[in-house]
């Protein structure tokens, strides 16, 4: 009967400990998939900025290319046509 009951013990306590780490396991999820979403929100912003500062640059790059005092200083650049 001793044997019994101490069965019984373990198996609620197993049962009331697996049940509280699928809880955790489960807050635990939520809230990473909630950094995930946060995370990439910023990762799109970052990389529509990235994009915007680039363009930005390649634009300034042409005007200086283009400027007189600085093709004097630097020298023309030759293009190469494909053959």
């Amino acid at each position: 009967m001793n044997t019994l009951i101490n069965s019984q013990v373990f198996f609620f306590i197993s049962s009331v400990g697996f049940v509280t780490l699928w809880i955790l396991v489960a807050i635990f999820l939520y809230h990473l998939i909630k950094v995930t979403k946060i995370f990439s929100r910023i990762m799109d912003k970052a990389e529509k900025d990235i994009n915007e500062i680039g363009d930005t640059t390649k634009e300034m790059l042409e005007d200086l290319r283009d400027n007189r005092f600085f093709s004097f200083i630097l020298g023309k650049k030759k293009k190469h046509h494909k053959k």
